[in-house]
């Protein structure tokens, strides 16, 4: 068990290594467990082992978990990367390529909310492309249905906005 689970584990830091960004934890599992690589169970315990090991450090932002690949994490990949079969790295390079727009829209288009001391929320949203922020929002409420609502929202309109700004600001 102890080999699976280190290809599991090298899987993931492989594909966080080739996504050149973070990922969401979810879209890493559904390839995983898609791909007949892991059960939930076995997944979660390599996700648990990364992070305890310092491979990876997992994040909340809003509603979605990151995982991010550390330095650590990538010096254990040039260490041990190798033992991966090409083919597992090809089927993990395909992957990121089938779905490399929707890996940066989740690290990349973010909308979070929060309830604010005056009672109202405050929902910020932004667009960024490689760690620089294109476009930042910040609206305020009267309640949490209009704040996840405008979330949401703003997970398929945010470049329809964008564009609006440019055009009429421009």
């Amino acid at each position: 068990m102890y080999e699976a689970f280190t290809v599991y584990k090298l899987i993931i830091l492989y594909a966080l290594d080739r996504a050149e960004g973070d990922v969401t934890q979810p879209m890493l599992s559904t390839f995983l467990l898609e791909s007949g690589y892991a059960n939930f169970v076995s997944l979660a315990e390599s996700f648990d082992q990364l992070e305890k090991q310092g491979l990876v450090r997992v994040y909340m932002e809003g509603d979605k978990r990151f995982m991010h690949l550390t330095d650590a994490g990538r010096e254990t990949l040039g260490f041990f990367g190798m033992q991966l079969s090409s083919g597992i790295r090809d089927q993990v390079d395909r992957w990121l390529a089938e779905n490399g727009r929707r890996i940066r829209e989740d690290r990349d288009v973010r909308a979070v909310y929060e309830r604010m001391t005056s009672g109202v929320y405050e929902v910020r949203m932004s667009v960024r492309e490689k760690d620089r922020t294109l476009l930042e929002v910040k609206i305020a409420v009267p309640d949490a249905a209009s704040a996840a609502a405008i979330a949401d929202k703003w997970k398929e309109k945010n470049t329809d906005i964008y564009q609006y700004l440019i055009e009429n600001l421009f």
